[in-house]
This record gives structure tokens, C-alpha cells and sequence, in this order.
């Protein structure tokens, strides 16, 4: 494995066995980082060679960076393990190879085309079980579902071919992008819509690039670092091209791998300069609307003579995505807009800043361990007794729409992103 990374850095103190969710539900020195880090230091020095029980090992890690948040000597284990799958995936080793959801990307099939055609994306994304009679298996075979109890419906009109194009007249204020992502666009449009119907509501001007594509973080977690790399070119050219203050995300997972685009491409300097120009002016949305629009300001001015006295408290517990808390360093914005918002109250659940357990193609590749740490996460919430479960990003959405379903909670549990929370308050505060 080639690396400017020295792995002898790590002095298997253990730091990584305390927060580690994958570990604290196994107990294998394999499935924490000090345990990959020795077998990938071990294959560096010629003692074993790339296989696919290596590839197994890789793979049962969620890269939700805690490991690396709390290393006392800074490795970067999730770099490594990411490195190791780009050697296994090159040395053709991979399981991950044949995952019907990069296969499609590498075709170039849009996450979308394959939706409607009934093809991969549907296979590693929905995976809903439904009863043998329904109208979907005419479109889709009983292969495709696995063991999940639900999924949100499939938005079969993209959320970017259905949105309202802006003014053609010039705005005054912000100018900003929207980077959708397919988890938007497809599983939970109502957080696109939302974030739009918010963004001009402040007076900013949206731009939303029809042909922009998947982010790339699925083929680069996989170890297909040429596809990510295909696809970060293609969305680093069109964003490039729009004179923009900002570019958002609603979703974390999407955000994270933007704002570290420039480490595809470290041996390319032309290009890497290009991808830290739009890692450079990616925000999050919620940060963005609290930190240059005072938008959690805004929320209280205009609800605190509008509460309604008396009316029911809806009790809102927030997850926080550990793309958005480790990836980005974001834990308050999405709290102050909360906070703000007229009969609502935040609330803590224990072990703040634990992981949800889907990690992207972890929830396909390893279902029951995925839901293991998801069940130990739903505790926590329960514990609160929440009405709704509110997270910004498109993947914790998509397992806690499956956690709400799995404890008997589903319609009295609401799932949703907390803009479309503070979009409805916003919506009773314009009718009274």
C-alpha cells in the first residue's frame, strides 16, 4: 500500500475502542482501528498479502471518523482505511466490485435512470419489504429486497427536474448553489424543497445546476477512486462556471465529501486546486442560513407574539450525522434554528454524538450489524420520548425512518430534517 501516512504512528493505546460503534457491538480487535491499522501495517511490510478476508475486515468500518476525532497521536485512520480499500478495489480483491449501485455509476447510469429502469440503486438503496402481491414486483424482482422493514417512498419525479427555475430578473443579496445529492432528490425531496422555499423566503437567489451528479462518495468509499473522480470533475466543472457565494447541502454525508474533494485528487494539481475552489465555498445549509443569514434570529422575531398559548409542545430529539459533528465540526446551527422554533422543545438524548449505524453501503453490506447499532441508538431516543427524531443528513433519515419502524413507533415517531420543521413554523407564522 503506497501512503505518505506512517501507520507506526498508531501506539495501540485503545483510544478507538471507547468510541467505536462497530467495536462496541462486536468486541473484535479486527473491527477497531488500532486492530486494521496492524494488518494494513503488516501488509505494508510484506508479512501478508491483499485478500478478501482483509477486504471483509475493511469493510466493516462505518468511516464515521471517531477513531481519528480522538487519537491521541492524530492518525488519520480513516484516510488509511479508505487508502486500503482503493489498493483492494485495484488489486481486484474487492467484494465491493461487483455492488450493483457502483457498477450503474461506472456505467454512467444516473442514480435516477436506474430508479426507473428498476435497476441497482433500488437493490442497495430501498431494499423495502412488501407483500409478494404488490404492483412493484412487476417492476422490480423479489431479489431486490433484502431484510429492512421499511423505506420512505421513491420520489419518481426527481426533486431537480420538478424545482421552480429562479427569477430570470437579477436579486439582490446571496447568490447560492444548491448541491442536491441523490438522497434529496430522490428519498426525502420535501428537505430540497424546503431549504429553497427558505433560501428565497431570506432573500438569497438559488441556483440549482439540472446536471449535476452524485457526489461520488459511494464509488469512493467502495474504492473506486476513478469513478469518484469522474464524477467530482463533472460537478467541480458545472459548479465552477456559476458565479456563486456559496454552494449548500442538505445532507451531510454529501457535504463532508465536497469539502474534501481536494484528496482525490493529490496527484493531480490542476485539479485539486479546481476541487478546493468548491470545497472552499461548500456550507452546509443550516450553518449557512444561522451564520450569514440569522436565520434562528429571524425564527424568533417573527414567532414569539405567535406561539400558540396552550398548544400542544411537540418534543424534537436531533441526531447529529457524524459527517456534519466530525466531518464538519457543525453541532449548533441545526440546535439554535431548533431552539427557535415556536412550541418546540429540543431535547437531549443520551450519548450525544453516537452514530446511527448506516454509514452509507455498511446498511447493504452488513445489515444486522448496521441495525445492532442502530437499536442501540433508538434506545437513547426512546428514553426522551420524542415526538419527531430530526437529523441532516439523507442517510441517518433513511435508518431512522427504519428505527421508528422496528419499534413499533412509526406514525407516532415522526422522521424529517429540521428545516422542514422550521419551514412549517415558518408557514403558521405567514397565516396568523
Amino acid at each position: 500500500m503506497t501512503s505518505d501516512i506512517h501507520l507506526n504512528k498508531c501506539n495501540r493505546c485503545g483510544r478507538c475502542m471507547s468510541v467505536c460503534p462497530v467495536y462496541q457491538t462486536t468486541f473484535r480487535e479486527a473491527d477497531v482501528a488500532r486492530g486494521r491499522l496492524a494488518l494494513l501495517e503488516a501488509l505494508e511490510d510484506g508479512v501478508m498479502g491483499w485478500s478478501e478476508r482483509l477486504g471483509e475486515i475493511l469493510s466493516r468500518c462505518l468511516l464515521c471518523g471517531a477513531c481519528a476525532q480522538v487519537c491521541a497521536n492524530n492518525v488519520q485512520t480513516t484516510r488509511l482505511f479508505q487508502q486500503g480499500r482503493r489498493d483492494l478495489f485495484l488489486a481486484g480483491k474487492s467484494t465491493r466490485a461487483d455492488n450493483p449501485l457502483i457498477k450503474s455509476i461506472r456505467r454512467r447510469d444516473l442514480p435516477g435512470k436506474v430508479v426507473r429502469k428498476g435497476g441497482a440503486l433500488f437493490q442497495a438503496l430501498f431494499c423495502k419489504k412488501i407483500p409478494e402481491s404488490s404492483g412493484l414486483h412487476l417492476r422490480f424482482p423479489l431479489s431486490f429486497f433484502t431484510q429492512r422493514a421499511t423505506a420512505p417512498a421513491i420520489s419518481w419525479t426527481p426533486f431537480i427536474k420538478s424545482a421552480e427555475p429562479e427569477a430570470a430578473s437579477p436579486v439582490d443579496g446571496l447568490r447560492v448553489g444548491f448541491f442536491v445529492g441523490c438522497g434529496a432528490n430522490y428519498l426525502f425531496p420535501e428537505a430540497a424543497r424546503v431549504l429553497v422555499r427558505i433560501l428565497r423566503h431570506m432573500g438569497a437567489t438559488v441556483v440549482i445546476p439540472e446536471n449535476q451528479v452524485c457526489c461520488g462518495l459511494p464509488a469512493y468509499v467502495s474504492g473506486d477512486t476513478k469513478t469518484a473522480q469522474a464524477l467530482a470533475k463533472k460537478n467541480i466543472e458545472l459548479f465552477g462556471l456559476l458565479e456563486l457565494d456559496a454552494v449548500l447541502t442538505v445532507c451531510a454525508s454529501c457535504g463532508s465529501h465536497l469539502r474534501d474533494l481536494p484528496v482525490l485528487f493529490d496527484d493531480d494539481p490542476l485539479w485539486q486546486d479546481a476541487a478546493s475552489g468548491l470545497a472552499e465555498k461548500h456550507r452546509d445549509a443550516m450553518a449557512f442560513l444561522v451564520e450569514s443569514l440569522d436565520f434562528d434570529t429571524y425564527l424568533k422575531d417573527q414567532s414569539l407574539d405567535r406561539v400558540l398559548q396552550g398548544g400542544p409542545l411537540l418534543r424534537v430529539a436531533y441526531h447529529d450525522p457524524c459527517h456534519l459533528r466530525i466531518g464538519q465540526g457543525i453541532t449548533e446551527a441545526p440546535r439554535r434554528i431548533l431552539d427557535a422554533l415556536p412550541n418546540v422543545e429540543l431535547v437531549e438524548a443520551p450519548h450525544a454524538g453516537q452514530c446511527c449505524g448506516h454509514g452509507g453501503d455498511f446498511n447493504l453490506s452488513h445489515f444486522d450489524l448496521s441495525v445492532n447499532i442502530l437499536d442501540r441508538r433508538m434506545e437513547d431516543f426512546q428514553k426522551v420520548e420524542p415526538d419527531a427524531i430530526v437529523t441532516g443528513c439523507t442517510g441517518c433519515l433513511l435508518q431512522f425512518v427504519e428505527g421508528v419502524s422496528r419499534k413499533g413507533l412509526a406514525g407516532k415517531v415522526r422522521v424529517c430534517h429540521p428545516l422542514v420543521l422550521a419551514d412549517k413554523a415558518m408557514a403558521y407564522c405567514r397565516a396568523t
